[in-house]
């Protein structure tokens, strides 16, 4: 087999070509490329038949008897005749072919569609990048935007497309590794370039590799917009963008961002430095013209500035303070528009009355004293216990004062025969307040002898072991 050439009307697009799907996909772009650069490979074809060919059997054999479909390269000779229709082709124009036997068709046209590796993206844009650097080149000293719309031209694309392709193919090199390598998708490279700051694409890129779980191309974008920021951020319309711009300060217009055009702050840190400058400036200035002792400046709320020692956060308006407190007071100033405003004040704190001294431990044993003191004044007022009027009776032998608050229904710890059921006696006040002197005089009585007995168990102990025992001494003072 070899090349010949065969006139464009004298083809026909084939059924035997294995492709069905996808035939028309950017047919103009590559009719472009051909007006440009010409065929660079040949279409293959065979000899036409009315079954295969496209053609209308009731038209008669001349519609295809002298003629060849087209089995291998038929986006190419679509093209072809796109740009015949425009003028830019005549009919007849000849066309570079290898003919080949019909039976060979199919094999032919599956091995051709079946062997074709798609480029990766990150070369097509490295290729788009070269051929407009070439074009800025000494050689054609074209300006940046004319060598975009060469490309554009040359490759039947918009101006936008090759911009958005030379965006990608300056990504941050971890970027453009990653979609090498297959790592990340389309979608994210260029979620990735919606800015151009390699820094911005970088510290989001290690931060998302850290990220437990995987990310979608707005998940980007998101975080894209948390490091830099709108141009109509209230922080940019404080400072002026003249003075952004003066100090160094970078916007880029955004791409591949689902807003395209907007405009994008870059340095943000940069700006809140400028803006807090700016802000104290003004605070001080202001400060003093309201008559405040000081003025401080804050980019967020009131809370965050650093409370000075001695003050206190007040929020009342600044209206309802006198000239002679404001001399005391130092006012917090926040952003409003391209100037400030007082948002709070320190106020200098009241000092706070000491708190009362407390012996918890003296208040604790009191209040148990007095718990005791009360229990022994109701259980005094009941005769027919402490009186033994219940002797003779069937509840003799059967009642007794509880150690512990008791259930209304619970076991007898010492007798698993019985069970405890608790009653409740009805007692005037009156006579449990008549006991309160008897049992304050009984308790303290036992408490004094609890005192004395556990003395003898530690000096006894103190003779036995005087290693381990040491006696309690009595304080000098006795009072102390």
């Amino acid at each position: 087999m070899s090349i010949t050439t065969l006139p464009l009307n004298k083809l026909l697009l084939s059924d035997l070509n294995v492709r069905h799907t996808e035939r028309d996909a950017d047919i103009a772009a590559l009719a472009e490329d051909i007006a440009a650069r010409g065929l660079k490979q040949n279409l293959v074809v065979v000899p036409a038949h009315w079954t295969t060919s496209n053609v209308d059997e009731a038209e008669g054999k001349n519609r295809w008897a002298d003629k060849f479909e087209v089995i291998a390269g038929g986006r190419r000779y679509q093209a072809m005749q796109l740009l015949a229709a425009d003028g830019r082709l005549p009919e007849d124009h000849p066309v570079p072919v290898m003919v080949e036997e019909r039976d060979q068709a199919s094999e032919t046209s599956l091995s051709e569609n079946l062997h074709k590796v798609a480029m990766n993206p990150a070369d097509e844009f490295a290729a788009f990048k070269a051929i407009v650097d070439q074009r800025m080149s000494p050689k054609h000293s074209e300006s940046e935007s004319a060598a975009v719309a060469y490309t554009a031209r040359r490759f039947g694309a918009t101006v936008r497309h090759v911009e958005g392709r030379l965006r990608l193919a300056t990504l941050c090199p971890e970027v453009l590794d990653a979609l090498r390598a297959n790592a990340i998708t389309l979608d994210i490279a260029k979620a990735y370039a919606g800015t151009s700051d390699h820094e911005v694409q970088r510290t989001v890129f290690n931060a998302v590799k850290k990220t437990p779980y995987t990310l979608t191309a707005k998940d980007i974008r998101n975080r894209l917009r948390g490091v830099t920021c709108s141009l109509d951020d209230h922080r940019m319309e404080f400072v002026g963008q003249i003075a952004y711009r003066a100090a160094g300060g970078r916007i880029e217009t955004e791409m591949f961002m689902g807003s395209e055009g907007e405009q994008r702050v870059l340095d943000v840190a940069l700006l809140e430095k400028l803006a807090n400058e700016k802000g104290s400036e003004l605070a001080q200035n202001m400060a003093k013209a309201d008559g405040w002792k000081e003025g401080r400046f804050t980019l967020n709320s009131a809370y965050t500035v650093k409370k000075p020692e001695g003050f206190s956060l007040t929020y009342h308006s600044a209206d309802q303070v006198s000239k002679t407190k404001r001399k005391k007071c130092i006012a917090i100033y926040g952003m409003d528009g391209d100037g400030i405003s007082i948002e709070a004040f320190f106020a200098p704190a009241t000092p706070a009355e000491p708190a009362p001294q407390h012996d918890w431990e003296a208040e604790r044993r009191e209040s148990a004293r007095n718990y005791h003191i009360g229990l022994r004044a109701a259980r005094l007022a009941v005769p027919q216990l402490t009186g033994g009027l219940l002797k003779g009776t069937e509840l003799d032998g059967h009642t007794f004062w509880p150690k512990y608050q008791p259930r209304m229904v619970e076991e007898d710890p010492d007798d698993e025969n019985f069970m405890l059921v608790a009653i409740q006696i009805r007692v005037p006040v009156a006579d449990i307040e008549a006991h309160r002197e008897e049992a304050t005089r009984l308790i303290d009585e036992e408490a004094a002898e609890a005192e004395r007995a556990e003395a003898e168990r530690i000096a006894k102990l103190a003779e036995e072991f005087p290693d381990h025992v040491k006696p309690i001494e009595e304080p000098e003072d006795a009072e102390a």
